[in-house]
């Protein structure tokens, strides 16, 4: 009688274990995108050479060069509250923009269980900015439709 209830345990405690890690698996979010490192090319923009449009056929490149853009020039073409966050259009007195900009990417890094990806570049500009033009910036991005968005900025010590 004792081994009937063994087994009939162990077959419950297998199937119970076993309808776990399915169910786990299942509801596990997948990744919007794989992390990727990219290649050393630097891109550099001036506020008094933007162009419109992208120089790349990357959404997630358009999106960081659009903030790039929109930082050095908020009234420039496609800069808007929906692409990029709302402190890069203000105008603040005392806060001087920067005339020019560069970055490269290092890395996109997925969020786990968001949609969202970090992209992590290194930037260098030719004032201060809050901080968040020289060195490691990370930028938050958002999927926006079929675009992406940059939702959020900030700087890695």
């Amino acid at each position: 009688m004792s081994k009937r209830i063994l087994i009939t345990f162990g077959f419950v405690l297998v199937f119970g274990i076993a309808a776990f890690v399915l169910f786990y698996m299942k509801g596990r979010p997948e990744p919007v995108l794989e992390e990727k490192n990219f290649s050393e090319e630097v891109h550099s923009y001036r506020a008094d050479d933007l162009n419109s449009g992208c120089a790349l056929d990357d959404k997630v490149f358009c999106a960081i060069e659009r903030a790039v853009k929109c930082t050095m020039a908020p009234e420039f073409e496609g800069c808007d509250k929906k692409h990029v966050p709302s402190f890069v259009l203000g105008k603040i007195k005392d806060v001087v923009r920067p005339t020019e900009m560069s970055f490269k990417i290092v890395k996109i890094k997925p969020i786990i269980g968001e949609k969202d990806i970090a992209v992590y570049t290194q930037s260098d500009c030719d004032t201060i900015w809050f901080g968040l033009c020289k060195g490691t910036v990370v930028y938050s991005l958002s999927p926006k439709g079929d675009d992406w968005a940059v939702t959020n900025i900030y700087a890695l010590e």
